[in-house]
């Protein structure tokens, strides 16, 4: 009887121990240490009282600070984020100071709980070169983009609208002043985002500038100006990828959003051939080297025009169907980063 019972007890105490273990295996709360992609979150650098962020690429392993005024570089102070799990080795300090003058490298190393990568760290400054306005050109048929029937409507080469119009290098910095320039413009007058064909159209179009660039700057050159089917309010984009772009916004990174919507009434009392700033500056949009990709590609959507912002005041016979699809600029000039090694 006791054998019987020893036999029992061991048999249950087995069976209680494989019960233990698969209850520790279900609830193991370890977690797993992969490997990690991202090095570095971000960084800055100071070069005398100019500051900029880093170009933090963690797949070559590089980080650029490109400065759009400073020239020497002897003695600038970087700060680095890092993720809380990366292993820091050599010179990979938060913060630091380092001599970059004349092509030098600051190298650090990091281990991405698996192995180690050297990264190289390395300052420029970007000058600021206008772009060839004959290699600019617009595409027309995009998704999404303007109905391109509409955009052709110039005559004899003036009175009307033209893609070539956008780059023609025509603009005048006077109110009213069309006649200088041939009544030249580029834009489109739809009465409605539905074509004809059943095709569905957008308030957009795209620039192709010749050749892959950081933009620097745009100049819009106002036609009407700052009144009617000018923008008041728009956005613009880049793409970002290899090969011709699609129409699909998804794909499309946004750089700028612009309102300029008060500056109808800064000009409105102006007399024909009379100026102030405004017209004689255009519409400028600055972008920052770090915060814009390389792209040969561009577009702008028109948001409001400013018949929508002002309606009745513009024009009394104010009418959505005529006015909210239309959109008129003289001329588009840009800018590009131009790296000096």
């Amino acid at each position: 009887m006791k054998q019987l019972y020893r036999t029992i007890l061991m048999i249950f105490a087995a069976g209680a121990s494989v019960m233990s273990c698969d209850i520790e295996k279900k609830f193991d709360t370890t977690i797993p240490q992969y490997p990690l992609t991202k090095l570095i979150s971000s960084a800055t650098a100071t070069a005398g009282e100019e500051t900029v962020n880093g170009i933090v690429d963690n797949d070559k392993h590089t980080v650029e600070f490109v400065f759009n005024d400073t020239e020497d570089f002897s003695a600038i102070e970087m700060k680095f984020n890092y993720p809380s799990r990366v292993i820091r080795k050599e010179n990979a300090a938060a913060d630091t100071t380092a001599d970059l003058n004349g092509g030098r490298k600051y190298t650090l190393v990091l281990n991405n709980l698996e192995e180690d990568f050297t990264y190289e760290v390395s300052a420029y400054r970007a000058s600021v070169v206008k772009v060839d306005r004959t290699q600019c050109s617009v595409i027309t048929g995009l998704d999404g983009d303007a109905d391109p029937a509409t955009m052709e409507t110039l005559k004899q080469g003036k009175y009307g609208a033209s893609a070539e119009c956008l780059f023609d290098g025509l603009w005048s910095t006077k109110k009213n002043d069309w006649a200088s320039y041939g009544y030249r413009s580029f834009g489109w007058a739809m009465k409605s985002l539905q074509g004809s064909d059943g095709k569905t159209f957008g308030n957009a179009y795209t620039v192709d500038f010749g050749s892959p660039m950081r933009v620097a700057k745009m100049r819009f050159w106002p036609y009407w100006p700052y009144t009617r089917t000018d923008a008041a309010q728009f956005e613009i984009y880049a793409w970002p990828l290899e090969g011709e772009p699609s129409g699909s916004w998804a794909s499309w990174q946004l750089i700028g959003t612009v309102d300029v919507s008060d500056r109808w009434e800064a000009t409105n009392a102006l007399g024909d051939g009379e100026t102030n700033a405004y017209l004689s500056e255009g519409i400028v949009v600055d972008f920052v080297y770090g915060d814009v990709p390389s792209a040969r590609y561009y577009r702008v959507k028109l948001i409001k025009n400013f018949m929508q912002v002002y309606k009745d005041k513009i024009d009394e016979w104010w009418n959505d169907v005529a006015n909210v699809n239309a959109y008129s600029v003289a001329e588009l000039e840009v800018w590009k980063y131009n790296i000096d090694e």
